[in-house]
């Protein structure tokens, strides 16, 4: 007579990102890039297409590779934390919005004026600068492999908002101020 036997298998736990291995850290990188990927293909379903800084003349896709290298950063440094009792666990959801923020930003830049552009990357900045104190906070390391995201958020906010400031009155030079 022929017995079966039942054998449990969770599939979905091999996509668990909170492994602490080879496969998990890099889950904690790609999973970042593939959300931005969906996210991108709803986007042009609806007509949107995402806009990237790029500044000093460089190509547009140098300004999106760079924008979007920080993302596998930020997965790496949540993958870091995570572990590390309730206060890993705070600063790993911290890292979770900043995800999202970052990937929402290119798509809702669209309508924004230049001194509007700058002060919402400002406000990325300040939500990405409290999420690396959270993070060092836990783990010194994982806040230091932020920071190469968070060194272009802050140049893309400074030269934003010099740009906003540079052809805003009162600090550009305006029809009134002509020769007469």
């Amino acid at each position: 007579m022929a017995t079966s036997r039942a054998i449990s298998k969770q599939y979905l736990s091999v996509l668990d990102a909170d492994r602490h291995n080879a496969l998990g850290l890099v889950l904690s990188a790609a999973l970042p890039l593939a959300v931005f990927v969906i996210a991108n293909g709803i986007a042009e379903l609806n007509g949107v297409l995402p806009l990237f800084f790029s500044p000093l003349g460089l190509p547009g896709w140098v300004g999106a590779a760079l924008h979007l290298a920080a993302l596998p950063l930020f997965g790496i440094s949540r993958w870091m934390v995570a572990s590390r009792g309730a206060t890993g666990r705070v600063a790993g959801w911290w890292l979770v919005a900043l995800m999202a923020c970052t990937i929402a930003f290119p798509f809702l830049v669209m309508p924004l004026d230049a001194l509007m552009l700058a002060l919402v990357a400002f406000a990325l900045l300040v939500v990405a600068l409290g999420t690396m104190v959270r993070v060092a906070a836990v783990d010194a390391k994982a806040a230091l492999v932020m920071a190469p995201g968070l060194a272009w958020m802050g140049f893309s906010a400074f030269v934003g908002l010099s740009f906003a400031a540079a052809w805003s009155p009162p600090f550009a030079v305006t029809n009134s101020q002509a020769a007469a």
